[in-house]
């Protein structure tokens, strides 16, 4: 094979390899949240401390366990479950809740970390 062939042959694997990849370059920088490894930019972090601070959105854990309630009645509901039935409901929910506050307290210790020190 001719040197010329070969770096046409080389020119056009370098080509496809690098259209082949950038879809994927391409998908990751689409949300503009996770880019490059970055878990969203510096007015993002300020704003979701901000709402920990104050307890809005998905940091109001009193509105959002409400909402949870809610759907699980509306659950229990459809399914039509007898009074047995919806006390083992009830048992297992609360068991799951428990184990998801246990979660949550930790994420919120970081999260508490993280907003005390935005830059390390």
């Amino acid at each position: 094979m001719s040197k010329r062939k070969s770096s046409i042959i080389a020119a056009g694997i370098l080509a496809s390899a690098l259209f082949a990849a950038s879809p994927a370059l391409m998908a990751s920088n689409s949300s503009g949240n996770y880019g490059d490894g970055q878990r969203g930019n510096q007015r993002d972090m300020t704003e979701m401390c901000e709402n920990m601070r104050e307890g809005k959105g998905r940091f109001n854990h009193a509105e959002r366990q409400a909402e949870m309630a809610e759907r699980r009645e509306a659950m229990a509901e459809r399914l039509k479950l007898t009074d047995e039935q919806r006390g083992i409901w009830n048992e297992i929910h609360e068991e799951n809740r428990q184990k998801n506050e246990k979660r949550m307290k930790k994420m919120q210790d970081k999260m508490k970390k993280r907003c005390d020190n935005p830059k390390k």
